[in-house]
């Protein structure tokens, strides 16, 4: 039997995102007003992590009821991500989803926290987010797995490469070069180079925006 959630849930799942799809290549805005002055355009969804019925992607048959309801089985997107997640489950996981989540939820508050001036932070990584949505996601991913390193590398893939620096490829990513250095000029990151392989250390704010 299919379980949705509580119609509270979608407008705190909304605002906790600040109206913005949850997938941080997109950020999309999905509220706005209508040409009529008491009503509203919605363009998000209220998407399930795990599914609500069995026969749906990433279905957890672990969990209850009152979990599958859970606003934490919830990440707010815009239409068209909610439906890409939902076609290639096997790509878009629960951990994935979940590191979507945590990760718009600290770009909200950061647009809270922070007040305006030329350059915000909170514009920053819009703009980054939008730039290297790859790049960023595995940089997170890496940053959840091994959260005290800061150092990484730039190998080509099949590089024999020995230490315990975090490594990005030139095969996985389309001009890495350039990547990163919109990273340096952004003072995200610095030039850490000794070696005949390409060297950088993560600044703590990259970090802190990256994992909290």
């Amino acid at each position: 039997m299919r379980v949705d959630f509580p119609l509270s849930t979608k407008d705190v799942l909304a605002k906790r995102v600040a109206f913005r799809c949850s997938n941080p290549g997109c950020r999309q805005p999905t509220s706005g007003p209508q040409n009529d002055p008491p009503k509203t355009i919605n363009l998000g969804v209220a998407a399930h992590i795990t599914a609500a019925s069995a026969d749906g992607p990433r279905y957890d048959s672990a969990l209850t009821k009152e979990m599958r309801s859970a606003i934490t089985n919830f990440i707010w997107l815009c239409q068209t991500c909610a439906k890409q997640v939902d076609n290639d489950p096997a790509r878009y996981s629960v951990a994935l989803l979940q590191q979507w989540k945590q990760s718009a939820e600290r770009f909200a508050l950061t647009g809270l926290e922070t007040r305006p001036h030329a350059t915000s932070v909170n514009d920053r990584f819009l703009r980054l987010e939008k730039l290297l949505p790859a790049l960023l996601l595995e940089m997170q991913q890496d940053l959840l797995q091994y959260p005290l390193r800061r150092e990484f590398v730039l190998p080509k893939r099949g590089t024999i490469y020995n230490g315990e620096s975090l490594c990005y490829y030139y095969d996985d990513h389309p001009d890495l070069e350039g990547a990163i250095d919109i990273l340096v000029n952004y003072g995200l990151a610095l030039n850490i180079t000794y070696t005949n392989a390409k060297r950088f250390r993560m600044s703590e704010e990259l970090v802190q925006t990256l994992i909290g």
